[in-house]
């Protein structure tokens, strides 16, 4: 059986994703290490569901920066679409449960965008192979 090339819109986003996620895993990494500092300015502990949801966020970055390599070599798409769907759900709900009110849901809703348009282009590429 011949496999199909993967679409347009998978590589841009499988590129996008790399990107997005070394950004991410960065942002993470400095979030960790201002933490102590911003507990001492306030005067008050980070609570623990802050440091979970960063510990979530920064697990799904990297295993969508696995995902969109496995995308562009296109391998185990299937089971890059399964697993993508739980990397752009766990962020979401972490972050929101997390969030200050409404301003927190928006962030996890606006965060999840760029992970949600790959989600998308892995289950076109899916379709598109399971069609052979």
């Amino acid at each position: 059986m011949k496999k199909e090339p993967i679409v347009t819109f998978l590589k841009v986003m499988s590129i996008i994703t790399l990107i997005w996620s070394v950004l991410g895993v960065l942002i993470s990494a400095v979030a960790v290490f201002v933490a102590p500092a911003a507990e001492m300015a306030t005067g008050e502990p980070i609570e623990m569901i802050t440091w979970v949801s960063m510990a979530v966020s920064a697990v799904c970055m990297i295993v969508n920066f696995v995902l969109a390599i496995m995308a562009l070599q296109h391998k185990g798409i299937g089971t890059a679409y399964r697993i993508s769907t739980f990397t752009l759900l766990a962020p979401v709900v972490f972050n929101a449960v997390d969030g200050g009110g409404i301003s927190g849901c928006l962030s996890a809703l606006v965060g999840a965008v760029i992970p949600a348009l790959f989600l998308v282009a892995l289950g076109k590429q899916n379709k598109i192979d399971q069609e052979q």
